[in-house]
């Protein structure tokens, strides 16, 4: 075992530069020298690739994985080092320089998704999303070349074991629940708030994070236009974001905090490797999202902190003026400011455009905006204005993280079960015990890490299958019951 972890936390001290240098040309890097980091970016990806799939790493694996030492392992931690094999088999498909070029194709891709959101022009980023298309397409070829359907085996990159089957069933259960609900909203039209100084943004940011059970200590701050969490080690998880206002701010913020601690707690659980694990990212926007909404749209959660959070920003708001700007549902047409019930038709729209450009059903990348602002009208009445409201609000496909936008609706799903199964939500939160749910999903969930995919934590935590009426109910009780 020595030996293996050895190997892994080489693999590991590689990562970290990358993630380092990925950090670096988000926040704060000139643009001249993006081309540079672009360049190492790539280099790096292309040894730890390598590492990944050296005969000495399969060795290594293998002898750990026969051995007695590794028959005494609890389950969730056999399951991490199975999970590496079987990465190993199919990484070790892909041609070398192919993985480098996509590594640098999809580093490029970001940068010019960037400038073309900045210029409000979808032309820009095109034909760098045509090709992250293509690779992608070349990339699963590889990894998985006897699959059935091309995006399942993408979908499980993402999260073990998902199929579109039953995300087309989960999504259509819940798209039939919740668009009555839509229907019957009685938005509130509310004065826009102003954006807050950088300093006090931090300073909030930092307040909040540590209430939730964030470890600052252990985590930083950066800004970039799309709010994001970078797990540099266990030691060093960052948070990107970018706010327009103080609701902004704080629903970014907790979610991203809700990412952070499940990166800080399950790193703890496998301290010994300094390496947190893949596919699993359903369940990490079901804590996200459990924090940002369940927790966070919850009156009773700001009840022992809002006259704090009022005082740094300087707020003229009520706390139940304050709640209404948080819990104001309304379809809008960017997703990120989204409230958390008209959020849901926003991943189905990514979700069925996603899935049909990898079926064949989408082959003309000029008709994307079109099929993604006809999907807006027909789903939630809006008319899209431009390229930058509509089809390039996302960093998501510049990265080709194509598969990824099922799992925070996935995650969603679960944090409605969630909800029904921690006693005393309200209480605990009224009473400032925010800690004692942190430390039940600590228990149950984070410091397993990846080892049990979204469908399997619903079985263990919740006792039943992954469905969509506890989270449909939630949305009643809370939108229909207050309009």
């Amino acid at each position: 075992m020595e030996e293996l972890i050895k190997y892994l936390n080489e693999i590991n001290n590689k990562r970290i530069i990358n993630s380092i240098l990925n950090w670096e040309v988000d926040t704060i890097s000139p643009s001249k020298s993006i081309d540079l980091y672009i360049d190492m970016i790539s280099k790096i990806s292309s040894e730890i690739n390598e590492m990944k799939t050296s005969d000495r790493y399969i060795d290594l694996l293998n002898k750990y994985i026969n051995s007695d030492e590794f028959n005494k392992l609890d389950d969730h931690k056999k399951r991490y080092y199975l999970n590496l094999k079987d990465e190993y088999e199919e990484d070790k498909r892909i041609p070398k320089d192919f993985y480098k070029d996509f590594v640098k194709q999809r580093t490029t891709a970001k940068v010019k998704w960037a400038l073309a959101k900045e210029k409000n022009d979808y032309s820009i980023f095109k034909p760098y999303l045509e090709k992250n298309i293509k690779m992608t397409k070349e990339y699963y070829n590889y990894k998985n070349p006897n699959y059935s359907s091309l995006y399942d085996v993408m979908l499980s990159d993402y999260e073990k074991g998902i199929k579109s089957e039953d995300v087309d069933r989960l999504f259509e259960e819940l798209k039939s629940g919740i668009i009555p609900i839509i229907k019957e909203l009685k938005p509130k039209k509310l004065n826009k708030l102003n954006k807050l100084d950088s300093e006090t943004e931090n300073k909030i940011a930092k307040y909040i994070l540590n209430y939730i059970g964030f470890d600052n200590e252990r985590g930083t701050l950066g800004n970039y236009t799309h709010g994001y969490t970078s797990t540099i080690s266990k030691n060093d998880v960052r948070i990107a974001y970018e706010a327009k206002d103080i609701i902004d701010l704080v629903t970014t913020i907790i979610h991203e905090g809700g990412h952070g601690i499940f990166e800080q707690r399950q790193a703890n659980e496998f301290n010994e490797l300094n390496i947190c694990d893949n596919n699993m990212l359903a369940l990490h926007e079901s804590q996200s999202r459990f924090y940002e909404n369940i927790l966070g749209r919850d009156k009773n959660f700001w009840i022992p902190i809002y006259d704090d959070i009022k005082k740094m920003a300087n707020l003229d708001l009520s706390l139940d003026e304050y709640m209404e700007y948080l819990n104001n549902a309304k379809p809008s047409p960017i997703r990120i400011y989204a409230d958390e019930l008209t959020y849901c038709l926003h991943i189905i729209i990514r979700y069925e455009i996603e899935r049909d450009i990898f079926n064949g059903k989408i082959t003309n990348l000029d008709d994307l905006p079109e099929i993604w602002n006809k999907k807006y009208y027909d789903y939630l009445g809006i008319t899209i204005k431009d390229d930058k409201e509509g089809i390039l609000q996302d960093t998501h496909w510049s990265d080709a993280s194509f598969g990824y936008f099922p799992d925070y609706l996935l995650g969603t799903i679960l944090d409605g079960m969630l909800y029904e199964k921690i006693d005393n939500v309200d209480e605990l939160l009224k009473t400032g015990k925010i800690n004692e749910i942190t430390k039940f999903l600590n228990e149950n969930i984070h410091k397993y890490a990846g080892a049990y995919n979204i469908f399997e934590v619903a079985k263990r935590v919740c006792k039943e299958e992954l469905n969509v009426e506890p989270i449909i109910n939630y949305f009643k009780n809370k939108y229909l019951n207050n309009n």
